[in-house]
């Protein structure tokens, strides 16, 4: 039986790497995968050291990768690597711990004190094996909700839903989202707009009109996993209003086929707050958030 052979990096290696990264991208709506020529792109710069890149083989097959990323933080005087851990093929779990291994010994050399990864409870065993590693919470991020069709109810108000139109409408939907999101520059937040009113990813644009004026904006795109749709950008200065679009957007992800509407929301910011419970009066559900890990070694 052929066994299993960890080598250290070599650029031939990424066109598969990037293959195994979508098999996860395919089954999450957490994790997206580089291309390529964008992970190529990202090794050529300076910052990267090919030696916390490893790969798993078994005979001319490869199964599995991990990779990290050392940065000192110098409030604490040590070095730490950051790092989602290792990614495998199914059939191959034993790739996970003997690439996670020959890193730890690897960053040791390197005087690491402490690796730290981004999980979810999303992405199933990933988030599973971490945890058997030792790894423990030290932070939460971003909140994951998901909407449960089974739940869902009309919501109407005084207002009128439609499709938004970039030529009329984008100066006052610019003005609301600025108004609500006041740490974000206003070309940053048109630029936003602008793509969306183009993207073709882009499956439902909405707005909420009242006496000829824009009350409410939402917008939802594809994600990379085929049955997913994220709910992008969403605004309104009326909670009841919020309501509305955001159940607008809801029924229109349904009619064009899709089944899951996620929305992730920062639990620091207070405007995402009070968002989450707006989206949880309309039938989602908080799933999960965007956990950081950690563990000494």
């Amino acid at each position: 039986m052929t066994e299993y052979e960890i080598r250290k990096y070599d650029e031939s290696y990424i066109e598969n790497q990037v293959k195994i990264g979508m098999m996860l991208a395919e089954r999450t709506f957490t994790y997206r995968q580089s291309s390529v020529e964008q992970v190529k792109q990202a090794y050529s710069r300076e910052d990267f050291d090919p030696e916390t890149r490893l790969y798993c083989f078994k005979g001319d097959e490869l199964v599995g990768y991990i990779g990290a990323r050392v940065r000192e933080v110098e409030e604490e005087k040590i070095k730490i690597a950051q790092s989602r851990l290792a990614f495998y093929l199914p059939g191959h779990e034993k790739a996970y711990d003997l690439l996670y291994n020959h890193l730890v010994e690897v960053l040791k050399t390197k005087d690491v004190k402490r690796i730290e990864t981004g999980q979810t409870v999303s992405e199933g065993q990933y988030y599973d094996l971490a945890k058997k590693k030792g790894f423990e919470l030290i932070q939460d991020g971003v909140n994951i909700y998901e909407f449960n069709f089974s739940n869902f109810k009309e919501y109407k108000t005084d207002s009128e839903a439609g499709d938004f139109d970039k030529g009329t409408e984008a100066e006052q939907v610019v003005k609301m989202l600025g108004d609500l999101y006041t740490e974000i520059t206003t070309e940053n937040i048109q630029n936003a707009v602008n793509n969306y009113a183009e993207n073709e990813d882009v499956v439902a644009n909405r707005v909420l009109r009242k006496d000829g004026k824009v009350v409410g904006y939402g917008c939802a795109t594809k994600g990379q996993h085929p049955e997913f749709v994220n709910i992008r950008l969403l605004c309104s200065d009326n909670p009841e209003h919020k309501k509305h679009i955001t159940a607008d957007l809801v029924k229109k992800c349904k009619e064009n086929g899709f089944e899951k509407v996620n929305v992730f929301l920062n639990p620091e910011n207070p405007v995402d707050v009070q968002e989450g419970k707006d989206v949880e009066a309309i039938g989602f559900e908080k799933i999960g958030s965007f956990e950081t890990l950690s563990k000494e070694i």
